[in-house]
């Protein structure tokens, strides 16, 4: 890639690291590559689709979510322990870009796909600490990591929407860590 291409993409992947922060993974993509500097075709050029833009903006991260949880194996004792923190970061990125929770959710099962290509290592990673905890005896045998991540996706969902309500002064803010603890609870073998 010429120098001036990279430097494109590279604006463009951090003009949308921000305007997803702020707006959402649903921005307009005439209104990044206008805050980039850059026209929409070179956009296009770059990331044919919205979603392989939000690949690109999620591969450094999901490599380091990955990596943490090869650590967790190796440092904590506790299969719980593990996941449960595992499973905190996840949730705390899921909720850096609204909209990404259902995008991710989506995409996991399609590998032929830029998200779906992102997200393998990171879903992989995660597999193993709840296939670890499994094998250990302390989660449920019949859960798959899919379930883990629907449902930890629920969780950014729901409290993503509560926060859109304003009307609704009378509902208490949900914490996200709470639904998160109310989850490994159910994923818990009882007799532990």
């Amino acid at each position: 890639m010429r120098a001036d291409a990279l430097r494109n993409r590279e604006r463009l992947v951090e003009v949308a690291q921000s305007a997803f922060a702020t707006n959402g993974i649903d921005t307009s993509l005439e209104e990044i590559a206008r805050q980039a500097g850059v026209g929409i075709g070179t956009l296009y050029r770059r990331f044919p689709t919205r979603e392989d833009l939000i690949a690109a903006v999620l591969a450094e991260r999901y490599l380091k979510l990955a990596e943490v949880a090869m650590v967790l194996a190796e440092e904590r004792d506790d299969p719980d322990v593990a996941l449960a923190e595992w499973l905190t970061l996840l949730a705390e990125h899921m909720a850096l870009y609204r909209g990404l929770s259902m995008a991710v959710k989506e995409a996991i099962h399609d590998q032929t796909t830029a998200l779906g290509r992102t997200c393998k290592e990171m879903v992989d990673a995660g597999e193993r600490l709840l296939e670890r905890g499994q094998r250990m005896g302390a989660f449920r045998t019949d859960i798959t990591f899919f379930d883990v991540l629907a449902l930890c996706s629920g969780i950014v969902m729901a409290v993503e929407r509560r926060s859109e309500k304003p009307n609704h002064d009378d509902l208490p803010p949900l914490s996200p860590y709470l639904l998160l603890d109310i989850v490994l609870r159910g994923l818990r073998v009882e007799d532990r």
